[in-house]
């Protein structure tokens, strides 16, 4: 324990420092006119976010655990999700060199709470590290959605050599038996609210794809006229294709020399052997009834992406309970994009459970029995309800903190920004 009675306080801030490298490299090279761009409605400028995870650690650490007076209260109203007003953010941003500024003088008390100055005025707060771990992991986030909004501007991200692993041995589905399943976790470390209670579900025997579904398998949707077939898309479907005038997934284009993608690397070619990404959940339905399945629950996902027959128990991740060597799993921006099909297997025999691309689930995003909100109620409760349907596992982009076979990610059904696909799911006769 530290002086400030934070236990193992040396991990805690390496763990801080390490988010907080991924959110400097996501700022990196860009003018204060790229910095404070608002092209998306969905999306804040990069300088807003780099501003907000520094404004959160002030307020949870320095204001709300240990006490201190605010830095500069003027900051509240600009980095503060809740009372900003997303579209004119960019209006009162303060320069990025300001905002870097800021967040070094956050950023130099907190690791002087951590070597042990001071005592905590809300012990909660500091108990097992949570809040050092929540912003971490919050600051994980946002870093991952700065790297999206680098894709849809166009800004690549240079100097990341590949990561080499092993492809998959083929794809057709698993087959996963009936019986009790625990969804959900209690008790991990970097577990969200959202996440709990654990409880036990019975699930009928199905099958769920060995891998995620490929480029090439999407091409063969496409040149099956998949986008005009309105017998495969919901009412809802057909409004959403219309209204974003969609012909293929988000980044794809159709040039002399064939299909072509933009990735935070710069234009490649579609390969048929990666994942197909940033499809909506629309498209996702649309792709699982063309292929005669559909897609899988929650439980369904869980379950095949962790749970292990022989020893009884859940995975933490698809491979085991300790990270998978960074050559495997395609996660942490190691590659500025998705790679074949493949990497570490989880008990069912399926592969990329973790990384790659989000999948999406048939589940809206809806609370677990037993859920209690946690210290920061506003992350999972504002969102519960019919306007969300929930992704796991993880992309190219995620922290593996944040792709474990527990996490749950939510996004609107029209959302494709992010590096999102699906996995086929069937029922077993």
């Amino acid at each position: 324990m530290s002086g400030a009675g934070i236990p193992d306080p040396g991990a805690l801030a390496a763990a801080l420092e390490e988010a907080r490298r991924a959110t400097r490299r996501m700022v990196a090279g860009i003018s204060e006119d790229e910095a404070r761009r608002q092209r998306h409605r969905a999306f804040s400028p990069l300088s807003w976010h780099a501003g907000h995870v520094a404004w959160q650690e002030e307020v949870w650490v320095l204001r709300r655990a240990f006490g201190h007076a605010p830095i500069d209260p003027c900051l509240d109203g600009i980095f503060d999700s809740f009372s900003s007003h997303k579209p004119s953010r960019h209006e009162r941003l303060p320069p990025l060199s300001a905002i870097r500024v800021y967040a070094d003088r956050v950023r130099e008390r907190t690791l002087a709470i951590l070597e042990g100055s001071g005592e905590a005025r809300e012990p909660s707060l500091v108990e097992g590290g949570w809040c050092f771990r929540f912003l971490a992991n919050h600051e994980r986030q946002h870093a991952e959605t700065m790297a999206v909004i680098r894709l849809l501007d166009g800004l690549t991200i240079e100097g990341l050599p590949p990561a080499g692993r092993s492809p998959s041995s083929g794809g057709g589905m698993v087959d996963v038996p009936a019986g009790p399943f625990v969804l959900g976790v209690d008790d991990d470390p970097d577990g969200w609210d959202n996440e709990r209670r654990a409880h036990q579900v019975e699930l009928s025997a199905y099958r769920i794809g060995r891998a995620p579904v490929t480029n090439g398998e999407w091409l063969a949707f496409l040149d099956a006229g998949g986008y005009a077939d309105d017998r495969l898309w919901s009412p809802e479907g057909i409004a959403w294709r219309r209204e974003a005038r969609a012909e293929a997934p988000l980044h794809w284009s159709r040039g002399a020399e064939g299909w072509m993608r933009r990735t935070l690397a710069g234009p490649r070619p579609v390969e048929p052997t990666h994942p197909v990404a940033h499809l909506s959940w629309f498209e996702a339905q649309a792709f699982a009834r063309w292929a005669g399945a559909r897609l899988p629950s929650e439980a369904e996902w869980e379950r095949a992406a962790s749970w292990d027959d022989a020893a009884g128990q859940k995975r933490r991740w698809p491979w085991g309970d300790d990270p998978a060597p960074a050559t495997q799993a395609n996660l942490g921006l190691q590659a500025c994009d998705t790679l074949p099909c493949g990497g570490p297997a989880s008990p069912s025999g399926g592969f990329d459970f973790a990384g790659n691309v989000w999948e999406w689930t048939a589940d809206l995003f809806r609370p677990y029995p037993g859920f209690t909100p946690g210290h920061y109620q506003g992350y999972s409760e504002p969102w519960f309800g019919e306007a969300h349907r929930v992704l796991r596992g993880g992309c190219h982009l995620t922290h593996p903190a944040l792709a474990r076979t527990s996490f749950r990610n939510w996004f609107e059904p029209g959302m494709r920004a992010f590096p999102t696909g699906l996995r086929l799911a069937a029922d077993r006769p």
